[in-house]
């Protein structure tokens, strides 16, 4: 789930310091839309691992930074998977595959500035076998208990959601519901759906009944987090999240939505520690852990390190709208570097 969030500024004691407040809060606030005229193109080959031969069927989705699954094909192993008219954004390509294999990546498909159209290309290697299949494997006897009736019409329901039809998609989950009231992905599909219309509380109440019924599920845990922190109750987020991040020490979203409530409570030592970890386990996340690894660094006063995590963030994201915004941070914190040198040099504190 995207979060936004208001972000504490420190106070700049530089030249130019207006001006860099400017350009961070900027930076900082919500993107507006793109236009409905830019599109873009995606061409993921699917390349096998090394010694790895044959054909081997693969499900390829593209996601949007929430996890909501926009489009789906079924590909072979070496083969190229097109996606085409996809708005400008950061997305996540999930693979998978037989006996649980399964990766993802987000990318970043935002074309060069002036560009109405831009094609794509990227190579993705296949995901490897589950070091332990009986683990991955392992589900818990209350997702056990759904009887087929339900999860049919739950697999209906995901079905005409990817075709757009979200009355026909929300009408087979409430049968599902109905089979089976305690479904633990249909009531997690249903607080996601709440969650999207802005009605937090309700998104809270059906989470919170998802981890009642099912205590290990983990997307029960880390949608609770999402919407509780979207209500502005961040302390009860963390806890949630905890509880996720517990489950999955490694997983991207568990770590940035983590990340993102240490953020808003302030306790920036923490949130720069799960940030660091986004970072490492996937650079290109819509989560923008170098981004807000900068504003931790400017809000700590380290602007060398605030400088590095922003060349960082312009790497990985050249034709992102809040690069020209960040440009300008650079700017002045190349001017502040300058104005310190020469106070040192003249005897100045």
């Amino acid at each position: 789930m995207r979060v936004t969030l208001t972000i504490p500024l420190a106070r700049c004691r530089i030249p130019g310091a207006t001006t860099l407040l400017w350009a961070l809060a900027l930076a900082a606030a919500p993107l507006e839309a793109q236009s409905h005229k830019v599109h873009v193109e995606l061409h993921c080959k699917l390349v096998p691992l090394p010694g790895e031969s044959g054909y081997k069927s693969w499900i390829v989705e593209m996601q949007s930074a929430e996890g909501e699954v926009l489009r789906r094909s079924i590909s072979a192993s070496g083969s190229t998977v097109r996606f085409k008219k996809l708005v400008p954004a950061i997305y996540i390509v999930c693979v998978s595959g037989e006996k649980g294999r399964i990766r993802c990546e987000s990318v970043d498909l935002f074309p060069p500035i002036g560009e109405r159209t831009h094609r794509f290309m990227m190579d993705f290697s296949l995901p490897r076998p589950m070091l332990n299949i009986a683990d991955a494997h392992k589900i818990s006897s209350a997702r056990l208990a759904v009887p087929g009736r339900a999860q049919r019409e739950m697999l209906r329901s995901q079905e005409c959601r990817l075709r757009g039809n979200n009355v026909e998609a929300t009408l087979h989950l409430e049968r599902a519901l109905a089979i089976y009231p305690k479904y633990p992905e249909g009531l997690n599909n249903l607080g996601t759906w709440y969650h999207r219309e802005g009605k937090f509380e309700k998104a809270i109440q059906c989470f919170r009944r998802v981890t009642e019924i099912d205590p290990d599920f983990y997307l029960g845990w880390l949608n609770l987090g999402g919407s509780l922190l979207a209500s502005g109750s961040a302390q009860r987020a963390l806890e949630a999240q905890l509880r996720a991040l517990k489950l999955r020490p490694e997983d991207t979203n568990a770590n940035a939505l983590t990340a993102m409530s240490y953020f808003r409570l302030k306790r920036l030592p923490e949130a720069k520690e799960r940030f660091l970890k986004v970072a490492e386990l996937d650079p290109v996340s819509a989560a923008l852990p170098h981004f807000y690894l900068a504003l931790i660094s400017m809000a700590q006063n380290e602007t060398a390190e605030a400088d590095g995590y922003i060349r960082s963030y312009l790497e990985i994201h050249p034709n992102s709208p809040r690069s020209p915004y960040l440009r300008k941070v650079l700017d002045n914190l190349a001017s502040s570097a300058m104005f310190r040198r020469a106070a040192t040099l003249n005897g100045q504190p």
